[in-house]
């Protein structure tokens, strides 16, 4: 591996399960005027993969190294084209870092390029945040070896709930077994990597961000050694702006609420939108993990029966984020190709179940 980064700023990557809060989280440090974070596009990890070997960034590696982001410009619904870049612009700054940079700072570099809507002034802290990378994060431990790493949870039984309501956009399978059982087993990782690097790991929940909110990003802009900034509770104002930029459904469809300020409203919504047996189901799935995060459990007794009927999907999330973490270490070309063809088992479970 080559040696840290010293030509940029330093990194920190918010890590969580899909609509745990992480756009939130991501939002309002996007807002800070010391800190560049890009709209999601998961390049990073291929482009490690493919560049990790380089050891003399001459021109033609870098021309290699921009025309691979472009010619894998899209990730499902996240593309290039929403942190607008000028091609001409970002290549040229990568061609200053020259023969000195290492493959940690091309990548950062990436990141430094992403489109904000919100004004800046000096960079002393760039960001990542796709959920995706979530299940890599020991991964992002070594290629990142001076990160420091935000960990956001959320209540799991509002987590499916909030997956469910996306059940048209095929991008999860709505299985209750099998969310809660990724969850869990997120829950698990995060906490075992803040038990070994504690000082590069802060494990939040969502319900604590927006409960208490200059409380948790006060202690969030002291753990990344950057000044608070109160004018990011008011992220809200850009909507005029952000809606002009991104000019896309999507966003309004996965982010809407985003354009409101930091509310409560998100909170509790399994209450109504979960039957008893589902709740009791999550209950057993989640375990000694919802109680330590002081997500009360309805029924936190051990039950057998609802134990063996949550195993095969519970293995099956295993096996495919094991799938996944193994699957990026393969060439740049395969572990992509992989990424996108375990999709299809996403589409299996619509067309067969959704069609029952």
């Amino acid at each position: 591996m080559n040696s840290p980064s010293t030509l940029q700023p330093p990194i920190f990557f918010i890590m969580g399960r899909p609509r745990s809060g992480t756009t939130l989280l991501s939002t309002l440090f996007d807002a800070h005027p010391n800190v560049k974070i890009p709209p999601e596009f998961p390049i990073l990890l291929p482009l490690y993969q493919r560049f990790r070997k380089v050891t003399r960034w001459d021109r033609e590696t870098i021309l290699e190294f921009v025309d691979f982001i472009y010619r894998h410009n899209v990730f499902i619904h996240r593309t290039l084209e929403n942190l607008k870049f000028d091609r001409e612009t970002f290549t040229a700054d990568l061609m200053k870092l020259g023969e000195q940079g290492t493959i940690q700072d091309f990548l950062k570099g990436v990141n430094a390029h992403g489109f904000s809507v919100f004004p800046k002034g000096e960079t002393l802290l760039i960001g990542d945040k796709n959920p995706v990378y979530s299940i890599y994060t020991r991964r992002f431990l070594k290629i990142f070896p001076d990160a420091k790493f935000i960990c956001i949870v959320r209540d799991y039984r509002d987590n499916f709930v909030s997956i469910r309501k996306l059940v048209d956009l095929k991008l999860e399978a709505p299985v209750l077994t099998l969310q809660i059982a990724r969850w869990r087993y997120v829950a698990r990782l995060f906490l075992n990597c803040k038990k070994h690097y504690p000082d590069r790991f802060m494990v939040i929940r969502y319900e604590d961000l927006v409960t208490s909110q200059e409380k948790t990003v006060r202690s969030l802009c002291e753990f990344l050694a950057v000044p608070f900034d109160p004018s990011v509770f008011e992220f809200y104002k850009k909507k005029e702006e952000t809606d002009k930029a991104y000019n896309n459904p999507l966003v309004q469809r996965f982010h809407g609420s985003l354009m409101h300020p930091v509310n409560t409203g998100r909170m509790d919504l399994w209450k109504k939108e979960l039957s008893p047996g589902e709740v009791r189901m999550a209950d057993q799935i989640a375990g000694k993990y919802a109680d330590h995060f002081g997500y009360k459990r309805e029924d936190p007794s051990f039950n057998l029966l609802l134990y063996l009927k949550s195993r095969p999907m519970a293995i099956y999330g295993y096996l495919i984020f094991k799938v996944y973490v193994w699957g990026s270490y393969l060439p740049s070309r395969i572990s992509l190709w992989l990424s996108v063809k375990l999709l299809v088992l996403v589409r299996a479970w619509h067309f067969f179940f959704r069609r029952a």
